[in-house]
């Protein structure tokens, strides 16, 4: 007997989820085509890429080329080569600090601490930012007035200063600054602009058809709102990188924080012998975590700025 292929409903659904990951994948090519437009974008994806490149690269040095006694960025140190600090040599292509560590091996590790601590934050803050928002534009009523009243309070409090008094009192490891920074983040003003983005979702046909249709407030926010909030969550994750990022290295340069491997530290530590007056010291320490902390927050500026033209109507390129 000739097996029976899918009944009229069966094929229904299989036509409008094809149809519904075609929508997706449409739209992110598209998207991904306008992105490739920007100049400017795509110099900060290569930026960024370059950084990835470092932060990997760290570990594979450690194991395959370099003398971990020699580039340890913790507890190596030359003594063939004295007094510490150096000038950048063959050697050592950045020069040594004045505890004999090779900059490089410092300033490579150090980049997992900042590509961590504006992950982890971005991370914390979309997702605090989407729940509160989210829930706030579309159930509003009471639920609004309790969450909007918390990021009320919270818009009002900068993460950088909240993290620095923090440090006064508890000195904090880059989780806890990736952590705090994303929840005061996203406490605050994000879930405010999320809000009101839902409130914009909330009223269009497609969502009055899906309610009409039996969908419950589950399946609409699933189906409807959390796929409209996508870009502005991706800008928001962006920015937040920058922002954490430059929060950290201030916390660390002020030693406001444990010690751990960070840009910042490395500035601090350059600058204990630095003569300011006449600007004679360790530059080959300040400048590679300067230029560093620089380059890193612009290239996820650019990024965030080219996605932010993509998807604001009100600077979308035409």
């Amino acid at each position: 007997m000739a097996q029976q292929g899918p009944d009229a409903s069966t094929r229904e659904k299989i036509r409008t989820y094809l149809l519904h990951r075609w929508a997706h994948r449409r739209w992110f090519y598209s998207h991904w085509e306008l992105f490739l437009q920007q100049p400017l974008g795509r110099l900060g994806l290569i930026m960024i890429f370059i950084f990835g490149l470092m932060a990997l690269s760290h570990p594979i040095l450690m194991e395959t080329v370099w003398n971990r006694t020699l580039f340890d960025p913790s507890i190596g140190f030359d003594i063939t080569i004295m007094p510490h600090p150096t000038t950048p040599s063959w050697r050592h292509l950045l020069g040594t600090d004045n505890f004999g560590r090779d900059v490089l091996s410092r300033l490579l590790a150090s980049t997992q601490t900042s590509f961590s601590v504006g992950i982890v934050a971005a991370i914390i803050a979309v997702t605090i930012s989407t729940l509160l928002g989210g829930a706030a534009g579309y159930f509003g009523g009471v639920v609004d007035a309790i969450l909007m009243g918390i990021s009320d309070v919270f818009v009002l409090l900068p993460a950088p200063i909240v993290l620095l008094i923090f440090g006064l009192l508890l000195r904090l490891e880059w989780p806890m600054v990736a952590i705090a920074y994303g929840v005061v983040t996203g406490l605050g003003g994000q879930a405010i602009v999320v809000k009101s983005h839902t409130l914009k979702i909330k009223v269009k046909p497609f969502i009055e058809a899906a309610q009409a249709a039996g969908g419950s407030d589950g399946h609409v926010i699933r189906k409807h709102i959390l796929p409209g909030l996508l870009s502005l969550t991706i800008v928001h994750a962006v920015f937040t990188v920058v922002g954490a990022v430059l929060t950290e290295s201030l916390l660390s340069y002020f030693g406001r924080t444990q010690y751990y491997l960070s840009w910042g530290t490395m500035i601090w530590i350059g600058q204990q012998t630095f003569r300011w007056f006449t600007l004679k010291g360790q530059w080959h320490v300040i400048l590679p975590p300067a230029f560093a902390i620089m380059l890193f927050c612009s290239a996820f500026y650019l990024v965030g700025r080219a996605l932010d033209e993509i998807f604001n109507p009100r600077l979308r390129v035409r």
